[in-house]
């Protein structure tokens, strides 16, 4: 039976049909964005509720001063918390400042202070002895501890240093000391080679903006590939290879599986790309994210790339095994190796240039995702051309080579039924066909 491209065609029609009416498909499409922003909002959301929340709840700070360095100190603590304080705040311009206020009482003993926080009559207990001035130490109790219970640190050290200094240097003098880095503008050389302006929301998008990038490739690779790996093993399973076989090569099976199901995994990123430039774009704009046309032709290169590979080891996968349960335990070994890299996501964003960066992003199993980690990392070292081509060549070329070696094992293990060969038949038929 010779090659036809039309046969091709068909199946791949089908399989793209037949994947994306799936309820399944559907709800990964729409479902895992919202999934994730969820978690990310639920993530963040409490992270700064509970710092409010500690600034809130500090009503009445007691004193034991054993040093008798705050006899005379101010009974009041007046913090200010901004919006703009929050990295994710989608508010431009002077935001409206928060203030919160703390009363201060002192007490003469340790005992009477905590007795007053275990009725309920303070907020925390601060007890200063009398060796602070020499050794620093200081003990502050309180009726519980959260993640987050250190926002209360900042009020309690903004009073400790203004009392401490009061009387000998003016207040402005003081506000520098508690805040010296507070009117800072940070500025860092870009790729361009021009110095931008680097606050809390831009270090916040320099993270989170290669890791959407990384997942989301990641994710349609291996969505992609599981898709190949299910409809694989459930028509061997079934029995329904058999029919197909009788119209159709196995190489035209093999083709046209790879191509529908390969369009499936664009539209995923299609939608998921749209949807993030939608709820994405205002923040990223505020935020000075700018991002070239290129990054998005490298995505759509990698991501081809990647799910041949993958998606080429899933097919003989799925030939070669029984049911989907075995096929599940040998593809998790494959597409571990495609989350690899964020393991070392900190190492990757931190160091981009690094020996561990270059080295995953040339390695074929982990290429795709890490470099464009890489890639995508706003402000960092622009990637040299000759480590992308060099990582496009092996990416291709290894996929060449499962592409090759997989269409081997699918033709001979379509029709096997019964006990699952083992490695060295695997390689001799990988080899010989």
């Amino acid at each position: 039976m010779s090659f036809s491209w039309p046969r091709v065609l068909t199946i791949a029609r089908r399989e793209f049909l037949s994947t994306v009416r799936r309820k399944a498909f559907v709800f990964t499409l729409i479902g895992m964005p919202a999934y994730f922003a969820f978690v990310s909002w639920m993530a963040i959301k409490p992270q700064i509720a509970e710092r409010l929340q500690a600034l809130k709840s500090l009503t009445v700070l007691a004193v034991v001063d054993s040093s008798g360095l705050y006899h005379g100190a101010r009974r009041e603590i007046r913090t200010e918390y901004s919006p703009g304080d929050n990295p994710f705040s989608t508010t431009s311009g002077s935001p409206q400042v928060q203030w919160f206020r703390t009363e201060v009482h002192l007490y003469p003993d340790q005992k009477t202070a905590t007795d007053s926080l275990k009725a309920g009559r303070v907020s925390q207990v601060l007890v200063i002895p009398p060796d602070y001035l020499a050794t620093g130490k200081l003990r502050r109790y309180a009726c519980q501890s959260g993640l987050f219970s250190s926002g209360a640190d900042r009020p309690v050290t903004r009073w400790l240093v203004a009392n401490l200094l009061a009387d000998r240097v003016d207040s402005m003098r003081i506000e520098r000391v508690v805040r010296p880095l507070r009117g800072l503008d940070f500025y860092a050389m870009n790729r361009q080679g021009q110095f931008e302006l680097r606050d809390e929301r831009r270090e916040a998008f320099d993270f989170l903006l290669p890791m959407s990038f990384g997942l989301m490739l990641g994710l349609c690779i291996v969505i992609g590939g599981q898709y190949l790996l299910q409809g694989v093993s459930e028509e061997k399973e079934s029995r329904i290879l058999e029919s197909l076989l009788c119209t159709v090569s196995a190489e035209e099976l093999l083709g046209g599986k790879l191509i529908g199901l390969g369009g499936a995994g664009l539209t995923l990123v299609a939608v998921w790309m749209f949807m993030g430039a939608s709820f994405g774009g205002p923040a990223a704009a505020l935020a000075q994210i700018h991002l070239s046309p290129a990054l998005f032709f490298f995505m759509l290169t990698y991501l081809l790339l990647g799910y041949l590979f993958y998606g080429s080891l899933m097919t003989g996968i799925g030939a070669v095994t029984n049911n989907m349960r075995e096929a599940q335990q040998f593809a998790f070994m494959f597409t571990f190796a495609n989350w690899a890299p964020f393991i070392m996501l900190t190492s990757i964003i931190g160091r981009p240039d690094g020996r561990l960066a270059v080295g995953l992003s040339l390695f074929p199993p982990t290429a795709p995702v890490t470099m464009m980690i890489r890639m995508s990392v706003p402000g960092g070292p622009a990637v040299p051309e000759w480590q992308v081509g060099l990582s496009m060549a092996l990416l291709a070329a290894a996929a060449w080579f499962a592409l090759i070696g997989s269409a081997r094992v699918f033709r001979i293990g379509l029709l096997l039924h019964g006990k699952t060969p083992n490695l060295p038949e695997i390689l001799r038929w990988a080899r010989s066909g």
